[in-house]
This record gives C-alpha cells, structure tokens and sequence, in this order.
C-alpha cells in the first residue's frame, strides 16, 4: 500500500516525469518506507547508467511556498529528518512543488545551506532554482566521491534490503518490460511477499536504457537471481494448456497433455519473460538472493555495528 496522500503523489510523479523525461535519468520511488526520503535518482550518461545516486525529499503543495525572504522560500524541517539527511550515505536535495503554478524548485541539505534555529532548522531555496535541464550539471556535481566510494554508496542504499532476504524475507523484483520500445522502457518494482502471498510494493521506478535482465546486475550488484517458481507456474498454465492441450470436441474441453508441466518447464530457459498477451510487455519475476559481494557487505557491517555497540557500552 502506497503511503502518499493525492497532493503528495502529485509532486512526487511530477518530480519522477522530469528526471525520466527531461534529464534521462532513472528515478525510484520509495514507497513503503519511514527513512525521509521519496526517492532515489541514478545519473545515467550516453544511455548508461554510472552508479551516481541522489537521494530526493519531496514536499508538494501551495503552503510550502507562503513563507518567502528576498526572492527565496523558507522550508522548515523537523531535527529527526534532518540529522537522517546529514548522515546519509547519499548526497540529498529537498524539492518543493506547487501543484497550483506547476512550480518546481530545489535546495541540497548540507552543513553549507541550513540554518540552525531555536526551535529547529530552515533552509532557503532560491525560487529562481528551477528544477530543469539548466541545474543538471549542478546535481550532477553533488555527488563527487570517487567510484569506488559510489559503489559503496549504492550497496549501503540496499543495506535494509540485503538484511532482509538474510533475515529469511522473500525479495523479489517484478520487471514489465516494453518489448517494442527502443528507448528500453520498463517499470521495476522490489515486492516483499509475505504469508499467504501476500506482497507489498517497496519501491517502483520507470527506467529507460533498459535492455535486458542483465541489466539487473548493474542496478543489483551484491544479488542473484532465481526464478519465481510459484509465479511462473500460476501464470503459465493457459500457455501450457494451450500449446500441449489435447482438446476432446465430445468433450467439449480439455482432457490431458500431450507432454507433462515438468517436461514443458524444463525446455524453458532459467530467466524467462512472461508474455501479456498483447505483444507489447514481457514481464520478468525473479527473486533476489544474496551473493558473495552482498553477503560480506552484510558481514563487515554486521561487524562494524557490534564494534560501535561495544564502544557504547565502555
């Protein structure tokens, strides 16, 4: 279930449609999460994604814009999600958007912009700090670090997640991929299933470059990949049935297979797509396992972490 009221979701797909459309970047909509951020963007340069993320706090509606100094707006935070911002592993900006004007603005949270008040902090954003084509030099010189560092960042990003799927949790990532789109548009969504399948959409994200599953192991790096026996198997039925089905007219119906469900699945390759019928999407379903990579991230955190607590406590 998303957590987003109307107005908030409004600001949120307008932010998302001008990194998708206008800065050809991969936006990714947090959903069922506390953090304090709405979303996380990757640069992506001559169609390829470069592991540069920034973290983006949204905030839609006309009262974000009735305090203004001198050609700025003042937002106002509270300390929790400050001191969060601070001390995230990515580079955050907070973006305000009128829903009334259509106006779009910007300002990155670091020790540079905010001013610490008696009662908090505030922040001011140029009104001339548009969110566009014309500031996207600027975002992308926020985030600096050298490459290696990036690739941490990206690993700590899905640190949760990676807990996760430790911790026993069923992580999958469910691909709709637009097979006749040569801009290699596709929506990713991370789904957590629970008991009696159930499932709960953890973040989602329209992507272009998107070209294959392979493509999966730049955005997954510390993961692996297995097919999602159970779904498959629901949604392929009426293939199997309809390609292996002996049909008895008397009957009027089906009354067996010229070939078993097993032997029909063992042809199939390991990843396969799901057509929807149409011809335009083939949807992927995987489930996310940790690999090597992703398993020792956990350890040396997991190591880190008890070493703070013991400091702690001394």
């Amino acid at each position: 279930m998303e957590r987003f009221d109307s107005t908030e979701r409004i600001g949120v797909n307008h932010v998302e449609n001008i990194f998708l459309s206008d800065f050809k970047w991969i936006p990714r909509k947090i959903l069922e999460s506390d953090i304090g951020i709405d979303m996380e963007v990757e640069i992506c340069k001559k169609e390829k994604y470069t592991g540069q993320l920034i973290g983006i706090q949204i905030k839609s509606g006309e009262s974000y814009f009735k305090e203004t100094s001198f050609g700025e707006v003042i937002y106002r935070g509270s300390l929790i999600h400050l001191e969060y911002w601070l001390n995230h592993s990515l580079p955050i900006i907070i973006v305000l958007h009128n829903p009334k004007t259509n106006k779009t603005i910007w300002q990155k949270i670091d020790e540079s912009t905010i001013i610490h008040t008696k009662k908090g902090w505030k922040v001011k954003i140029p009104t001339s700090q548009d969110l566009a084509l014309s500031c996207k030099e600027d975002l992308e010189n926020l985030n600096k670090y050298p490459l290696y560092y990036q690739r941490l960042q990206r690993l700590a990003v899905h640190k949760e997640l990676m807990q996760s799927i430790a911790d026993g949790e069923k992580i999958v990532v469910e691909v709709d991929e637009w097979v006749n789109k040569t801009i290699g548009k596709a929506t990713i969504q991370i789904k957590l299933v629970g008991a009696l399948y159930t499932e709960t959409i953890l973040s989602k994200g329209d992507y272009i470059h998107f070209h294959n599953v392979e493509d999966l192991k730049i955005l997954f790096p510390w993961a692996d990949f297995t097919t999602d026996e159970e779904y498959y198997d629901e949604h392929m039925q009426d293939e199997f049935i309809s390609e292996y089905g002996v049909y008895d007219s008397e009957e009027g119906g089906y009354i067996g297979t010229s070939i078993s469900y097993e032997d029909f699945k063992s042809g199939l390759p390991a990843i396969r797509a799901i057509p929807d019928g149409s011809g335009e999407i083939q949807t992927y379903r995987l489930e996310l396992l940790l690999n090597s990579l992703g398993r020792s991230f956990l350890e040396i955190n997991n190591y880190l972490d008890f070493g703070l607590q013991i400091n702690l406590l001394l």
